[in-house]
């Protein structure tokens, strides 16, 4: 039950920024945006800040460090099987929502986003192995994929938003 707390309190945290951002004043498709972003990031901590296992990957023996109660991979790209190619689909939608939020983003800040975004999960599952036994592998393949996702997703919106007909995706 313990390694559940953190999940627990950053859907508290989620519930209480997703009801502040309802109360501030803009148009309700902003607060739809803002929302969306929102539920995105939360999505992403369902799935990888929790004490659950998601395994798509083949069968290969992976070589890891243990450091205290967390599995490290340290080697990257290892292997491209389905679990590689989900994981860049798993933060696409960030990618995304990030560029329906704030289009004029550079592609630096969103390359700088994407990278922060994989160091801020592996980091956040190290840390909560050694704090609630979260029971979750470390993997430079998570960070270099997540980072490919928000960028694959940032530059998704980009196409799209041009695309006719989806120019209210620009508003």
């Amino acid at each position: 039950m313990l390694a559940w707390l953190p999940f627990i309190l950053i859907t508290l945290l989620t519930l209480f920024i997703s009801t502040r951002l309802w109360q501030l004043p803009a148009t309700k498709y902003r607060r739809l945006k803002r929302l969306a972003l929102l539920l995105a990031i939360w999505i992403l901590a369902a799935i990888c800040l929790t004490p659950t296992t998601y395994d798509f990957s083949s069968s290969v023996v992976l070589s890891y460090i243990t450091l205290g109660p967390a599995k490290i991979i340290p080697n990257p790209i290892r292997q491209l099987d389905l679990g590689f190619w989900l994981n860049i689909l798993l933060t696409a939608p960030l990618g995304f929502m990030l560029g329906w939020n704030w289009p004029t983003f550079s592609w630096q800040k969103i390359i700088l986003l994407g990278l922060l975004t994989g160091l801020s999960l592996e980091t956040g599952q190290f840390i909560l192995d050694w704090l609630v036994h979260l029971n979750r592998w470390v993997d430079i393949d998570d960070v270099l994929t997540n980072w490919a996702g928000v960028i694959l997703g940032f530059g998704s919106y980009q196409l799209i938003a041009h695309l006719p007909g989806c120019h209210w995706l620009q508003k």
